[in-house]
Parts: C-alpha cells; structure tokens; sequence
C-alpha cells in the first residue's frame, strides 16, 4: 500500500507539467485571431497618437514663446522681443523633443523622416512633416486639400493682423522702442512712431493654416466623441 501512493502522486505531477502541443497550437491560433481583430478595429491609432503628440508639443512650444514674451515685458527689454520674431521656437524649450531634427537650410523634405520636425533657416519657419495625413487639411480654398506639412514662425501680432486681434495686450507700438511697425515709420518719412496702432503680442503663428481632425476610433458599440 505504502508503495503505490508514490506511483500515484508521480503520475499525477506528468499529468499537470506545462502544454501539451494540441494545447499550445489552440492559444496560438487563439492570440492570432485577437490581434488580427484588433488591428482591424484600431487602424486609426497611429494617426491619432501622431495628432495627440503633435498637439502636446505644439502646445509647450506656444507656451515656452508667451513665457519669453512676459519675462522680456517684465525686464522692459523690448528690443529682446524684436529679436524673436522668425527665431527658432525650439531654443525657447528647456527640453527639445526626440523627433526635433535640429536647424537646416535648403531642405529636400522627401529626404527626412516624417513626424519630424525641422527649423528652416532660410524662411525662418519650424516645419512638422506630417507622416500620416488622412485627416488633415487645409482652411484655405475649399478646405478639402491634405498637407503633407505644417509651418509655424514666431510673429509680432498688432491689432487688425488677423482673426484674433481683438485678443492681446494692446500696447500702444509708438511708445514701446523696437516694435514699431515698419509700415508706419515708412508712411512717417521713417520716424518711430505707431500711430496708434496696438501691438498685441509675440505668437507662435500659423503659416499655413489647417484643421486636424480626430481619426474615429472604430469599436462596435462604443461611440467615440470626434
């Protein structure tokens, strides 16, 4: 009696130990079949983790550009806010980000990597290269045009220079030493003097302007906000 219960227990430890390769052969063929499902029902991801990285981004450099603007007011260095306008908007971040590709000249943009940004030293622009452009298009024209890039520039906004003039600190431009608008000082025989036009401030500005929209996410029975 005392030497069958070690037979048993033995027997019993062969049965428990790992996969066998039906079993093994059924959970691959089970993963397969989720992942191709999942792949299918999130196409879309990608796109939008682009846009969401994009956006993060965009919004630190917006705000790296008013945090220098308001330390220049703060200091009364006026002539430092001059200086700004078409500069490079990554050296105003602590941290540049990983898929910045630093400052060029004369860039062949089918020679870079998409999702990259790049400073354009010629124009004065930072340039994103879209990698995936199915839901971004132009507000110009029909609005129905995708870019393949976007440019942005470090600009002096005066009152009536666009659609949110309104907004800003309206700062008298002849009284403020460097912000002059050239137009102005041309129209005064080249004096200083802004005629009372306002400044309203140093942005982070648009060259070419676009709408991003969210890609649907599709999952069945889940209605995502767009």
């Amino acid at each position: 009696m005392f030497q069958t219960q070690p037979a048993q227990m033995t027997a019993s430890a062969r049965k428990s130990k790992g996969f066998s390769l039906f079993e093994l052969i059924v959970y691959i063929l089970l993963v397969s079949i989720v992942f191709s499902a999942s792949m299918r029902r999130f196409n879309d991801f990608p796109g939008e983790a682009e846009r969401a990285n994009f956006l993060a981004i965009s919004t630190q450099l917006k705000a790296a550009v008013n945090l220098q603007m308001m330390n220049a007011i703060a200091r009364g260095n006026w002539d430092d806010l001059g200086q700004l306008e078409n500069s490079n908007p990554m050296d105003l971040m602590l941290e540049t980000p990983s898929n910045y590709a630093g400052a060029f000249n004369l860039v062949d943009e089918q020679s870079m990597s998409r999702r990259t940004w790049y400073f354009d030293d010629y124009s004065g622009h930072l340039v994103y290269l879209v990698g995936d452009s199915s839901h971004l298009f132009s507000t110009e024209g029909d609005g129905a045009s995708t870019l393949s890039s976007l440019r942005f520039r470090i600009a002096q906004r005066y009152a009536g220079d666009g659609p949110k003039a309104a907004e800003g600190l309206g700062i008298d431009a002849g009284t403020v030493t460097g912000l002059n608008d050239p137009s102005l000082r041309a129209s005064r025989g080249g004096e200083g003097g802004g005629g009372g036009r306002k400044w309203q401030g140093l942005v982070l500005e648009d060259v070419t302007p676009f709408n991003w929209e969210r890609g649907g996410l599709s999952l069945p029975g889940v209605e995502i906000p767009q």
